[in-house]
C-alpha cells in the first residue's frame, strides 16, 4: 500500500473527480442536455400591441388533441403532453435531449382581456394565440388642448 506524502485536502480530492467526470463526458458520444431537470415545458413568446397581447408557444410534434388552452380575464394556462415517439423494441438511445411528459404553464396577464375572444391558430409546430385586450386596456389616443392662463382666470372668475 503506498501511503501519499501531501496532506489530504478534500477540495483537491473533489477538483480530480470533477476533471475525471469532464473527460469522460468529453469523450462520450452521448451528451446531457444543458437544462437538465428543468422542465417548465414549451417556450413561450408574448407581444402586446394596443389592441391585443400575442403569444407564441414552440410546440413540434403536438397536435391540436395534445393542448388545451383556458383563459379567464386575466390569465392564459397551456397543458398539454409531449409523447413519446413509436421506437423500435430492440432500440438503445444513444442521445436524449427531448423531454416527453404533461406540461402546464400559466401565465397572470399584465392587462384585463376579452378570454371569449381569444383565438389559437397551429402552423409548423408554432400555436400562435391571439388575446384582444378588454375595453379598460385598449390604448387610446385623445388631443389634450392647453388652456394659456388668461383663459384660466376667466374660468375661475377672476378679472384684471
Amino acid at each position: 500500500m503506498m501511503t501519499s506524502l501531501l496532506p489530504f485536502n478534500p477540495f483537491r480530492e473533489l477538483d480530480r473527480i470533477r476533471r475525471e467526470m469532464d473527460d469522460f463526458f468529453d469523450s462520450s458520444f452521448i451528451s446531457l442536455p444543458q437544462n437538465m431537470g428543468v422542465d417548465i415545458g414549451p417556450a413561450v413568446d408574448a407581444y402586446k400591441t394596443d389592441e391585443r397581447l400575442v403569444m407564441f408557444v414552440e410546440a413540434p410534434g403536438l397536435s391540436s388533441d395534445d393542448i388545451e388552452i383556458m383563459t379567464t380575464e386575466n390569465t392564459l394556462t397551456i397543458k398539454g403532453e409531449f409523447k413519446h415517439p413509436k421506437i423500435p423494441d430492440n432500440a438503445k438511445a444513444l442521445i436524449r435531449e427531448r423531454s416527453y411528459s404533461n406540461f402546464s404553464r400559466s401565465f397572470k396577464l399584465p392587462v384585463s382581456i376579452k378570454p371569449e375572444e381569444v383565438k389559437a391558430t397551429y402552423k409548423d409546430g408554432i400555436i400562435e394565440i391571439n388575446i384582444p385586450l378588454s375595453e379598460k386596456h385598449i390604448t387610446h389616443s385623445v388631443k389634450i388642448d392647453i388652456e394659456s392662463g388668461e383663459d384660466r382666470k376667466s374660468i375661475t372668475g377672476e378679472t384684471n
